[in-house]
């Protein structure tokens, strides 16, 4: 597809509603098409350790039936005109998405607003979706590596913050949750104050806004949001290991990290292009390299910063023959004392950098690329000039600035090291 290039302040509007709904839209009129994107800051943030998966599961019995549409008819309508819309919760954003034909964009802004607005939760589909929820997560249950992520995360955080569970929550509290609480959910937390809608297609601006404040601009709410913030993680004191036993299975999963940074912080750049040159780029950077290829220790191994509204996790993971477990911890901190001790070299970080500039070209190649991008400056309030900043930022990061960032954020001494698969406990 060929965009409306380059994507500047000046090409992008953005709005607020009088009842708080902040808009933005990028026209494109060389596809017929328009994508939706829109947050709400909202999310399993608000569970507790009683009612875990609530957010999630509210959010996902939305589809299941509103005031105009049953279950049924929504899927046969965005059958019949060829359209798609999803939502979903995470822990700290509830997300939606749709796609449609210009001359049916209309269409899919009702059908959204209805979703969004005026769910039923009818006892009938929800519980059935209350039972889908449960299968999956007696499925993860037997998942290495869902068991080994989610044990690391009560490791890696202290009880009382949110990302030290998961956001689907556990099956003892999924069956306790009723549908007085996913109302209350609902009626509590989904407002336009904190919602953001991005559209970019074959449609005006104004045309655009005028068609959003018909579908949402009556939504009114009272009072004042719930705060949404997410606390700081305190760094680990010492080694936290957690092991877990699964009989049957012949590959063991760790994940060894720590807590991270936010998408905020100034360290998010140079900290996220060392964990490329780290475990992402290529075959999974020095981990796949040395840990998997040249070694032999590991199926698979990569890691990953979760920089989000919170300071997300730094983190390994891998999967490995149960014998190589020991060794394979040995190759990952080693792999780890080596990003903390020396400076990655000049082509690493060439190749880092043009990684991550030509891979945000390659998003901005679709509408709904640009509005998922969109929707990400919008929240992290990185200017609408970004995308013009975005290569300087980039070509800007040097090997010094890297090498500082992964002695602050990385640790050989203290870490969380979650082990699940058929290894002793």
């Amino acid at each position: 597809m060929a965009n409306t290039l380059p994507i500047t302040p000046e090409s992008i509007t953005r709005v607020t509603l009088d009842n708080g709904l902040t808009i933005l839209v990028k026209d494109n009129p060389n596809n017929a098409s328009v994508a939706l994107r829109g947050r709400i800051r909202a999310g399993g943030l608000y569970d507790t350790d009683k009612t875990a998966g609530l957010a999630h599961f509210a959010t996902a019995a939305l589809q299941r039936g509103t005031r105009k549409r049953s279950f049924q008819k929504l899927n046969e309508e965005l059958d019949r005109y060829g359209m798609s819309f999803g939502v979903g919760s995470g822990m700290e954003l509830i997300g939606f998405s749709a796609k449609s034909l210009v001359e049916d964009f209309d269409r899919v802004l009702a059908l959204a607003a209805d979703v969004l607005l005026h769910p039923t939760y009818p006892r009938v589909e929800t519980e059935k979706l209350r039972q889908e929820i449960l299968a999956d997560l007696k499925e993860a249950d037997d998942d290495t590596g869902h068991v080994a992520y989610r044990a690391f995360r009560a490791l890696c955080y202290p009880s009382a913050h949110p990302y030290h569970r998961l956001s689907d929550g556990r099956a003892e509290t999924v069956k306790r949750l009723t549908l007085d609480a996913l109302r209350d959910f609902h009626a509590r937390y989904f407002r336009p104050d904190v919602m953001t809608i991005v559209i970019v297609g074959d449609i005006r601006a104004n045309d655009a806004i005028a068609r959003i404040e018909r579908a949402f601009g009556k939504w009114k709410v009272r009072g004042k949001p719930a705060e949404h913030q997410l606390p700081d993680a305190p760094k680990l004191k010492q080694i936290q290991r957690k092991v877990i036993p699964l009989a049957g299975k012949t590959q063991a999963d760790l994940v060894l990290g720590y807590p991270g940074l936010r998408r905020t912080d100034p360290d998010f750049y140079p900290l996220n292009i060392g964990d490329m040159i780290f475990g992402r780029l290529g075959l999974y950077g020095r981990l796949g390299a040395n840990v998997r290829d040249k070694q032999g220790l590991a199926y698979y191994v990569l890691s990953g910063v979760e920089a989000n509204i919170g300071a997300g996790p730094w983190s390994v993971r891998a999967g490995v023959n149960p014998k190589n477990l020991d060794r394979a911890i040995d190759g990952i901190i080693a792999e780890i004392n080596r990003l903390r001790s020396e400076p990655v070299s000049a082509d690493e970080l060439n190749e880092a950098r043009d990684f991550l500039t030509g891979s945000l070209a390659l998003r901005l190649e679709t509408n709904d690329g640009v509005a998922a991008t969109l929707s990400d400056i919008e929240l992290f309030g990185l200017g609408l000039d970004y995308l013009q900043r975005y290569p300087g930022i980039i070509r800007a990061i040097t090997a010094e600035q890297i090498l500082a960032a992964a002695q602050k954020y990385a640790q050989v001494e203290n870490y969380a090291l979650a082990i699940a698969g058929p290894v002793g406990g």
